[in-house]
């Protein structure tokens, strides 16, 4: 009987917590997968812990609670696939400070409380060890997409639009992977606070606004987008301050403002795309971005690559992230290094995540 691993993935824009049971043996398949919508009183909690990260009675309450809700979840999808030979779980943690400079990375999620409830291994801690290695901790899916492709003639290229935006692409046969910058992160939050809506469904309220070149040009400006890969970013660097400083600088208003960072986004991952030597000209989306059309028909027409809409396997853009860390979870039970290094900027090959009983 094959081995069976759980993935989870919570992305920066808290909607839901996604839950993949893969097999990657005879035969490879993803068997099931579901997402948990996480409600708005716990989505407030898990900000406010952002915002004071360094309260550690605020820090322990609402890990506590998020490890509830990830206990329950959890217990609920391994009833409802019906899967007895579950090896592992994957679990990268929810994000609250990442800086990779400072080799600090903090997640909500008890990991060996999860062990404990859901009697299982859980792997986690994937970007601390990446991160002690001397890498930036992420992207990390980059291994999977690798593994992904083998199923395919050519190498397909893979552009994740989640909160924040993520290229992999094979140069010259070397694996190469980094964040481009913002996606729907910046958008969502202007979402959120000036029209009252959770996201921008397929690009609505940008189309109706006018974008500001000035203002573009200058966020296009950010040091970040002219660094060289490695590099990782997030909310520690594009949050509302740093829409704020544009939006009253340039007197955008609101459905300018989201024209213009939705702009944003198309240039930045399509001059990341057009700046690096792709051996393919194939690329499939990934994450909750590849939904927004207006991100979509822009990026292909500025790079002319050719959108693959499936992938082998039952892999797609709903279950894509949190089976890549079923598979991580995967290499690690199985004390397999990765060994390309120079994707994160590790030193070298290492066994990524820490394993709890």
């Amino acid at each position: 009987m094959p081995e069976n691993y759980i993935g989870l993935m919570c992305g920066t824009s808290l909607d839901s917590l996604d839950i993949s049971l893969c097999s990657f043996d005879k035969p490879k398949k993803v068997k099931f997968f579901k997402s948990y919508k996480i409600k708005q009183p716990l989505k407030d909690k898990i900000n406010e812990c952002k915002s004071h990260r360094t309260n550690k009675k605020i820090f322990n309450d609402t890990d506590e609670i998020v490890t509830e809700f990830i206990t329950r979840s959890l217990s609920k999808f391994i009833e409802l696939s019906g899967s007895q030979n579950i090896e592992a779980i994957g679990f990268p943690g929810i994000t609250i400070v990442h800086k990779p400079d400072k080799r600090v990375s903090v997640t909500l999620g008890n990991p060996k409380s999860i062990a404990n409830a859901c009697k299982l291994k859980v792997v986690a801690d994937f970007r601390l060890t990446d991160m002690n290695y001397g890498g930036q901790g992420a992207p990390l899916a980059p291994y999977f997409h690798e593994f992904i492709s083998k199923g395919e003639n050519c190498f397909i290229n893979f552009i994740n639009l989640g909160g924040f935006a993520n290229l992999t692409y094979l140069s010259n046969g070397r694996l190469m992977a980094f964040d481009t910058g913002p996606a729907n992160y910046l958008i969502d939050l202007v979402s959120k606070l000036y029209f009252k809506m959770d996201y921008d469904k397929n690009g609505s309220l940008a189309r109706k606004g006018k974008i500001n070149e000035g203002a573009l040009l200058s966020m296009l400006s950010d040091k970040y987008f002219y660094q060289n890969p490695p590099k990782s970013t997030g909310f520690e660097r594009f949050n509302m301050k740093w829409i704020k400083k544009f939006k009253d600088k340039y007197r955008m208003n609101r459905y300018s403002l989201i024209a213009t960072l939705t702009q944003l986004t198309s240039i930045s991952v399509s001059d990341a795309i057009n700046s690096s030597d792709l051996d393919s000209n194939k690329i499939f989306f990934g994450g909750g971005g590849s939904k927004n059309l207006t991100i979509k028909r822009e990026i292909l027409k500025r790079t002319g690559l050719n959108e693959i809409k499936s992938l082998p396997w039952g892999f797609d853009f709903k279950n894509l992230e949190s089976s890549a860390f079923a598979w991580l979870a995967m290499q690690r039970v199985n004390s397999k290094p990765i060994s390309n290094g120079y994707i994160t900027g590790a030193k070298r090959s290492r066994r990524l995540g820490i394993i709890y009983r």
